[in-house]
């Protein structure tokens, strides 16, 4: 399979191990998300992670290495880092997204797999599973964005003021100085929310929520996104935040995006 530049078919192979990657380790997310205590440690990013991060994205990097060699697709992982040989593709790992949520038995959270193409700085394919819901939401660039077996399609509202509006923590908007970006959007819409991390992200893929925006994410927060929105017919913006190496997000309905884009400075 020529993966340095895949067509369709190759594509469509390399999702369906993404799929599997995303969901192997749920039994095993499920289990230390159902026990009464749980250790968990602070990184040096102030985020928390526990061992369900670690074993989880174990697994998934063996499912990935089983089924490409390491000299054509490398990996990169939030909790093991990267590790490959400069290749143009490159999977991205987060085991574990809104682990917030997770170690407060809060069940939004989930598990990314996405495959990037380095070279063009595009996302290939992206995969959000929500092991609590088993629901598996992927697309690739070409082939659709799908959950379960149903096409997906952002939302169609225009007007803002019929608009559900996420919004990452406010801690995010405080991090990247973006405070009267969060002011600007609750006094814009009329219903805003902070569905955050993929659960917020596979809301608007989805058509549930018009637009989401979402500052101060990794590259792995991200990518997966890209490619499920805009396969949903969706636009995404993506600039660089003020913390180093990391991004902030508009994305969902083209038209709001836009119109909020230019009312927003995004």
């Amino acid at each position: 399979m020529p993966v340095d530049n895949p067509d369709q078919a190759d594509l469509s192979i390399l999702l369906q191990v993404a799929i599997e990657a995303a969901q192997d380790p749920s039994e095993v997310i499920l289990n230390y998300f159902n026990q009464k205590s749980l250790q968990v440690e602070i990184k040096q990013d102030h985020s928390p992670v526990t061992e369900a991060d670690i074993e989880a994205e174990r697994r998934i990097r063996k499912i990935l290495e089983e089924h490409a060699s390491l000299e054509t697709i490398d990996i990169l992982g939030e909790e093991h880092g990267y590790q490959g040989t400069g290749a143009r593709l490159r999977w991205t790992i987060d085991p574990i997204d809104g682990t917030r949520s997770f170690v407060r038995g809060i069940p939004l959270f989930g598990t990314i797999v996405a495959l990037e193409d380095t070279l063009a700085q595009r996302a290939l394919i992206g995969v959000i599973h929500l092991p609590v819901f088993n629901t598996t939401y992927s697309a690739a660039r070409g082939l659709g964005s799908w959950s379960n077996g149903i096409r997906l399609n952002v939302s169609a509202t225009t007007q803002l003021d019929q608009s559900i509006i996420s919004v990452g923590d406010p801690l995010q908007f405080a991090q990247a100085k973006c405070e009267l970006m969060y002011r600007r959007l609750g006094e814009l819409c009329s219903c805003l929310r902070g569905y955050t991390d993929c659960f917020g992200h596979v809301l608007v893929a989805s058509g549930a929520v018009d637009v989401m925006a979402d500052p101060d994410l990794n590259p792995w927060d991200v990518l997966a996104t890209q490619v499920l929105v805009e396969e949903a017919g969706g636009t995404v913006m993506l600039r660089p935040s003020t913390t180093h190496g990391k991004v902030d997000a508009l994305f969902g309905n083209g038209e709001l995006v836009q119109m909020l884009s230019q009312t927003l400075k995004f």
